[in-house]
């Protein structure tokens, strides 16, 4: 788009629709891996480390904004 000389606005307008759709992505994975993977290591694993994992994971995810 910056080589074919479209507006400044433009191009903002795409980043952040881009920035808005992998933060979707990002939620998704996370809730995902709240929902099997975090649940799992409580159930039957080390809950202790599966929490401290998905406080690194929440960490981040919060990183990406």
């Amino acid at each position: 788009m910056v080589e074919e000389d479209v507006p400044c606005e433009e191009v903002l307008i795409q980043i952040n629709a881009a920035k808005s759709a992998l933060h979707k992505v990002g939620q998704v994975i996370l809730e995902g891996h709240l929902n099997h993977c975090v649940r799992e290591g409580i159930e039957h694993g080390d809950a202790d480390k599966t929490i401290s994992d998905f406080t690194k994971a929440v960490e981040h995810f919060s990183r990406m904004t």
